[in-house]
């Protein structure tokens, strides 16, 4: 799928899973605005694709998932519930983290 394709199928779900080349394509067009490293599910990234924002991320059965962001502000707003959320994991708190919602 072309980075355009994986835009435009964005615009119109909440999420969607990526393949490795696909994810490897994404990331050499895209301007990486953010990549934090999860210390649990691989890193998150926030990045920038003609002037779309997407969140970058892993899901617990190794998926790789994209999902389109309006503002820099909510994108950063999930980056830092995510991160929360699993500092509370690796603390042992039995949380988990809906990454299709």
């Amino acid at each position: 799928m072309k980075v355009e394709s994986i835009i435009e199928k964005a615009r119109k779900s909440k999420y969607v899973k990526l393949s490795e080349s696909e994810l490897k394509n994404l990331l050499s067009a895209s301007k990486i605005l953010r990549d934090k490293e999860t210390n649990i599910s691989d890193k998150i990234r926030l990045l920038e694709y003609k002037n779309e924002l997407l969140i970058q991320e892993k899901s617990n059965k190794d998926e790789l998932i994209v999902r389109l962001m309006k503002t820099i502000k909510e994108a950063d707003d999930f980056i830092k519930e995510r991160l929360e959320t699993y500092d509370r994991m690796w603390d042992g708190c039995g949380c988990k983290v809906d990454y299709y919602n």
